[in-house]
């Protein structure tokens, strides 16, 4: 009988990874997302400001937004290289830091910013096309920066690799996206819930609501987190399943 993808698995050790490696993955998370997101939103914030002042409906062009949304949109690839490193040590019992993580994402940026862009347009086309081919492409290609990181298999080939290795396990990883989703769903909505009271009590105590404006990174940085986790555990399990890759040879790259 045929050996099939263990969605149950990959949740639990997604969950496992995060809970042995919280500090590592936090401290990640919030250089490499969380500082973007309050870039974003503050330049959001006062882009609008100004639009208000002078009675305009579109924001005025701000170089710091269009940077700060470059970088709010590359990030979570760099964010999902270097948790990559993080989460697949601490599957073998290896030793990862704050450093070595970055530097693995570091040596990866430029085919990373490239991949980023590949993927954004392809699936951007893919959703404005009824949906169903974005769909199917983010099932395709979702295992592509592990493989740009682990197997170094270039920035074309790590499309082919992710297909590759998705080839087979295509329905299973599907679910376990529709799951992703829906627990995003229920998440953000009991989180924007809290947001909603704290900044409402501060907005009352006559302060600038900057709680809500935190709240909103954090989200943001903790949905970046689980989603890079989750498809470094899925590349694993897709290794060992499609290849029999032992966990500690997946490792030794990073050796």
């Amino acid at each position: 009988m045929d050996k099939s993808l263990d969605i149950g698995s990959v949740i639990g050790e997604t969950f496992n990874v995060i809970g042995r490696k919280f500090v590592d993955l936090a401290l990640l998370g919030v250089v490499i997302v969380g500082v973007p997101t309050l870039l974003v939103t503050f330049f959001s914030s006062q882009a609008m400001e100004r639009s208000i002042e002078q009675g305009a409906l579109s924001l005025n062009f701000s170089f710091g937004l269009l940077l700060s949304n470059i970088l709010y949109a590359f990030f979570p690839f760099v964010l999902q290289a270097a948790v990559v490193h993080t989460t697949v040590t601490s599957l073998s019992r290896g030793q990862s830091d704050f450093g070595s993580a970055i530097g693995t994402a570091l040596r990866a940026f430029l085919p990373l910013l490239i991949v980023s862009i590949l993927m954004s347009i392809g699936l951007a086309i893919g959703f404005l096309l009824l949906i169903i081919p974005g769909l199917i492409l983010l099932t395709v290609w979702a295992v592509v920066v592990p493989s740009l990181v682990i197997d170094k298999a270039g920035i074309f080939g790590s499309f082919s690799r992710s297909a590759d290795l998705t080839r087979g396990s295509r329905w299973r990883i599907f679910g376990l996206i529709l799951i992703g989703y829906v627990g995003l769903f229920i998440f953000t909505a009991l989180f924007g819930l809290f947001a909603v009271g704290a900044g409402g009590m501060m907005a009352a105590g006559g302060g600038l609501n900057l709680t809500s404006l935190l709240l909103g990174a954090v989200l943001d940085t903790a949905i970046a987190i689980i989603g890079a986790v989750a498809v470094s555990v899925l590349y694993v399990h897709l290794r060992e399943l499609k290849e029999g890759t032992r966990l500690d040879t997946v490792g030794d790259v990073f050796s």
